[in-house]
């Protein structure tokens, strides 16, 4: 029981409780000094293993799985229901002639938008067009 409560008592009574065995004030303030930096070099060392840990789970997370990365993607070149859609090699994507957005990447599917248009290409090689957010068909 005395054990447990020597971690709440404060630096004053620990100084007291050192003194009152006879050892030097000096030798006290000492002891009580090094106890205050091992408590502060654990936290320390936690707090910067806490930090690369979580710049490792950042960077993982924002990592785009490897069929994403530019220069990996299958080039596509489809057009039906009005809407043609076009994707380099690169990434870059067209709908229509105009530039479009990546909006999402999973695993299963990527999603590009352009104006009123949004293409979404999935993984199997289905390319679905939707107009204004609804499904207009089936481009592949």
């Amino acid at each position: 029981m005395a054990l447990t409560l020597t971690g709440c008592q404060s630096s004053a009574s620990r100084m007291a409780e050192c003194e009152a065995q006879g050892i030097s004030r000096d030798t006290c303030y000492l002891s009580e000094q090094n106890r205050k930096q091992s408590i502060n070099a654990v936290a320390e060392k936690q707090a910067m293993e806490n930090a690369a840990n979580a710049v490792q789970h950042a960077q993982a997370a924002h990592q785009a799985p490897a069929e994403y990365k530019p220069g990996n993607l299958k080039p596509i070149n489809v057009k039906a229901h009005g809407i043609e859609f076009k994707r380099s090699r690169d990434g870059f994507a067209y709908i229509n002639g105009s530039l479009a957005a990546n909006d999402e990447n999973s695993a299963d599917a990527s999603v590009y938008s352009a104006g009123l248009y949004t293409v979404i290409v999935y993984k199997t090689g289905k390319i679905n067009a939707m107009k204004e957010g609804q499904y207009v068909g089936r481009l592949k």
